[in-house]
């Protein structure tokens, strides 16, 4: 049985009632911990849907629930009374309030590695991990393993912890994207890990990169088998002895899984090659590269991943190709939200991209490479949205481009309207090119997320046609 005695007779704080807080104090109802030992803190002065969540609650758990609830901007000032302290992700632990309590912080993603009873593969990437999290998954049930898929965006990692069937777990597996917010402190085994990447995203939210990079790091610490991508040995100082110590294998380029001119290797063996495979770019042959290490580690047959990718499509908002109409292919890269993870868009299409939407909220990000690669592939048309445009139009603005003997003159829409980026790429885009969407930057300041931001971009192209 298993033993949930951490929780109980402790006061327990559930920092923020979003989606993950409701997801939090229903995991505490359901293993038996005392409403009179929760508290919900919340920064907001009223939270909407509370009373509806609540009567929900009542009825799931019954009408006798007293809660305590202390919102408002001092609602951090009182975390010292807490035994127990549940942050959501969307928090940082470097806040000045949180770091003085860092012993008594636990996490969602915590409390999964804690109590599931399975195997853990774990995923890392700071873009990408959503692609190769779900080939995974794929992979597996193609090997008729027994697995489940948890992504770091949509439903609560709790709501994914089957309570009634934990100790019936052992012979399962869950493929899990773990984003650097979770990473945090995490402390527990897991079966494998996959870093493929470090990139500068979330630096504001880590309160610097050395601490968004350890984050990441972190999880090789608690594995017992670590895929690293090559590039992140030779540049994040791993030594021979690291590598020994973690149980690392790498992939890429270079190490035992490589890809090169179109084939994949295994210790220097080809083992098969692109040609049936459906996903384009450098990328997702690098994610291929990584799966090889997974078959390795669990006996599963090359064959069973080749016939995996085979069949393998896009993800929705990841490089999808909408339609083509007018002459024009419409790509939808929303989830792409770093100005590295939109260089690999534009590598993946080259010259045929004629117009690009870049994006939002300013993390600080440093955009000089994003402007090479758009000089190098002639971009000609650029919507630019707040708060980043402002700083990418003044690099590029009135700036020609080369290309091969041309001279190419860019295009600059500032804008705030989906409708009106549209309606501009309709207009400047030439005949048989590529309108993109992938934005360099998330969306916050004005939209919620990616996935409205690309299901406006699909609506506006229909609409507008």
């Amino acid at each position: 049985m298993i033993n949930f005695d951490k929780f109980h007779n402790k006061k327990i704080a559930i920092l923020w009632y979003g989606r993950e807080g409701k997801s939090s104090l229903q995991f505490l109802l359901k293993i038996g911990v005392s409403p009179r030992n929760i508290t919900i803190l919340d920064g907001a002065k009223k939270i909407e849907g509370l009373t509806a969540n609540f009567e929900f609650i009542n009825q799931a758990f019954g009408t006798d629930l007293d809660f305590n609830m202390i919102l408002g901007d001092n609602y951090l000032d009182t975390l010292k009374k807490f035994d127990l302290i549940i942050k959501t992700p969307g928090i940082s632990l470097y806040n000045s309030k949180i770091l003085p309590y860092k012993e008594r912080i636990t996490s969602q993603a915590q409390i999964f590695f804690d109590y599931y009873q399975g195997k853990i593969i774990a995923v890392s990437w700071t873009k990408g991990k959503s692609t190769t999290s779900t080939m995974i998954y794929e992979m597996l049930k193609h090997a008729k393993k027994n697995v489940s898929l948890i992504w770091n965006i949509g439903s609560p990692v709790l709501d994914a912890l089957d309570m009634k069937d934990l100790g019936s777990q052992k012979d399962e597996y869950a493929v899990f994207e773990v984003s650097s917010y979770m990473l945090e402190g995490l402390k527990k085994n897991n079966y494998i890990s996959i870093l493929l990447n470090v990139y500068s995203d979330h630096i504001d939210r880590h309160e610097g990169f050395e601490n968004y990079k350890n984050a990441k790091f972190n999880l090789l610490k608690w594995s017992k088998h670590n895929l690293v991508r090559d590039e992140i040995i030779e540049n994040d100082g791993f030594d021979e002895e690291d590598i020994k110590e973690l149980g690392i294998r790498t992939f890429w380029h270079t190490g035992e899984y490589t890809y090169k001119e179109g084939n994949f290797y295994v210790k220097e063996k080809k083992v098969f090659d692109n040609h049936t495979i459906i996903l384009k770019g450098e990328h997702n042959m690098m994610n291929i590269s990584a799966l090889l290490g997974i078959c390795d580690i669990m006996n599963i047959g090359y064959e069973i991943l080749e016939e995996t990718v085979a069949t393998f499509k896009w993800l929705p908002h990841r490089m999808e190709n909408i339609w083509t109409y007018a002459g024009i292919t419409w790509i939808d890269d929303a989830i792409s939200t770093t100005p590295e993870s939109t260089i690999q868009a534009i590598q993946t299409f080259g010259k045929q991209i004629d117009t690009i939407f870049l994006w939002w909220t300013d993390r600080g990000y440093v955009f000089d490479n994003l402007i090479k690669c758009i000089r190098t592939y002639g971009i000609r048309n650029i919507v630019l949205f707040p708060d980043s445009g402002n700083r990418i139009a003044q690099l590029i603005r009135d700036q020609d481009i080369p290309v091969g003997k041309e001279v190419v003159w860019i295009k600059i829409l500032q804008t705030k309207s989906m409708k009106e980026a549209v309606q501009f790429a309709y207009k400047n885009t030439k005949n048989w090119k590529i309108c993109l969407l992938s934005t360099a930057s998330p969306s916050y300041s004005i939209r919620k997320n990616f996935e409205e931001k690309g299901n406006l971009f699909q609506k506006y192209i229909k609409e507008s046609a």
